[in-house]
């Protein structure tokens, strides 16, 4: 027997659709009142200058939105969405609670204030002291202007200087104003527009949307921004550097040279202050050489030769510090640098591919008694015998030196020879293949 509850089940289940129709067909006829939730509604503040008035700011401490509940006919509420309604918080409302009373309209005529309910129905502030200080602007430059050129120098049009008004507690942490300047490929002087960044004490970005940023004369900066005027200069290679010495070495030496390495440098300048080194720079920096009486090695910072100049600067990135050689001889030594193409060579094996270390030349010292004696390079016979080099490997062969009468070697003269095999031409059936 059939339970009594399946019993006629088909006609049940469709009374219970009959009943639901009839149901949706009252409930849009008589278009009952209900309630909606509408979450996240932003909140605008109004009036906040009122709180500048009496020299304060304020900070929002509690959510910036709030959560509406709307009680209206469903039919109205169906065709509300959040941005229908506009919260406000009005600053001239302030309390001695610190808080706000909020505000709610609707652009729906159809919806009253009495039918809207805000959750919270205020807005918890905190006042604090406000401060203006002033700060000093560093440009910041980014990109790379064309080749053969550098940023000079740079001037921000409102003044080096800006005032930022805001609350005590981040004034107090500003450790830097930075105003950023795209250079990218530009091949003379402009007027460029630049953002200002406010930095902590740790090199941190900090908001800016609580500061209030003025030029030095106290005029509100647009978007915070500023104006700066670049002025290119020229970029200038190989440019000699030379060194003086000042003193005389101890009785029975004398200074045989001075070299420097490197022996050139870039400059950027202005194209007068260029024009005015004549292609070389004299170091500021003298080498005291009194009373010595060996060789040394002494470092210059360039830098402080150029710092008694406005127009002049080294490249960027380049090394600041060069050495200088200083060498001392005995009276009467000479050092004679003779070429490697005056080198007599001797059973040069044909077989091997031969280099030579040094590559270009070989220092001869030489002493000589006789203080008015003068010995030149061309007085100067020097030969090398190769017939150890016919197998691979790395030789320091000695140099025959023969000196005029008067002179002599102070110092046994040497090559470094590196012998390898030559390549073999390749062969093809037995016959090697002409080139």
């Amino acid at each position: 027997m059939k339970h009594k509850w399946t019993r006629n089940l088909s006609l049940k289940l469709l009374s219970l659709l009959v009943a639901f129709l009839i149901w949706i067909l009252i409930d849009n006829i008589d278009d009952p009142t209900r309630s909606r939730l509408f979450r996240d509604v932003p909140i605008q503040v109004i009036n906040g200058e009122s709180v500048a008035e009496i020299d304060k700011v304020y900070d929002i401490v509690s959510e910036e939105s709030v959560v509406l509940k709307v009680t209206e006919r469903k039919s109205v509420l169906d065709r509300l969405s959040q941005s229908d309604f506009t919260v406000t918080a009005d600053m001239e409302n302030l309390n001695e609670m610190n808080t706000v009373p909020l505000s709610v309209t609707c652009s729906d005529m159809s919806v009253s204030w009495d039918e809207i309910e805000a959750v919270p129905s205020s807005m918890k502030v905190q006042l604090e002291q406000r401060k203006q200080s002033e700060f000093v602007v560093n440009v910041s430059l980014t990109g790379q202007p064309e080749k053969g050129y550098e940023v000079g120098r740079t001037e921000i049009v409102q003044g080096k200087t800006v005032q930022i008004a805001g609350p005590e507690s981040m004034l107090n942490r500003i450790g830097q104003v930075v105003a950023s300047v795209n250079v990218t490929r530009i091949s003379n002087d402009q007027r460029l527009s630049a953002t200002l960044s406010v930095y902590d004490k740790n090199g941190d970005p900090m908001q800016m949307t609580r500061l209030q940023v003025k030029d030095s004369s106290g005029a509100l900066l647009a978007e915070n921004s500023v104006m700066v005027d670049v002025t290119l200069w020229e970029v200038r290679n190989d440019i000699d550097l030379e060194v003086e010495t000042v003193g005389k070495p101890l009785e029975g030496y004398r200074l045989a040279g001075v070299s420097v390495m490197p022996e050139t440098v870039s400059l950027v300048g202005t194209k007068e202050a260029l024009d005015a080194l004549g292609g070389k720079l004299v170091l500021k920096d003298k080498i005291p050489v009194s009373n010595v009486s060996e060789s040394f090695i002494q470092d210059i910072d360039i830098t402080e030769t150029l710092a008694d100049s406005d127009e002049l600067r080294l490249v960027s990135e380049a090394e600041p510090v060069v050495a200088v050689s200083i060498q001392i001889e005995q009276s009467g030594d000479h050092t004679l640098r003779v070429p490697l193409s005056n080198l007599e060579v001797r059973n040069r094996p044909e077989e091997m591919t031969l280099t030579f270390s040094p590559a270009d030349e070989i220092a001869v010292q030489v002493h000589s008694d006789d203080q008015t004696g003068v010995i030149t390079v061309r007085d100067v016979k020097a030969s090398i015998d190769l017939d150890v080099c016919t197998e691979p490997g790395i030789y320091e062969i000695p140099v025959q030196i023969e000196l005029p009468e008067g002179y002599a070697l102070t110092s046994d003269v040497s090559l470094v020879v590196t012998a390898e095999e030559q390549e073999k031409l390749p062969e093809e059936d037995g016959q090697k293949v002409e080139e």
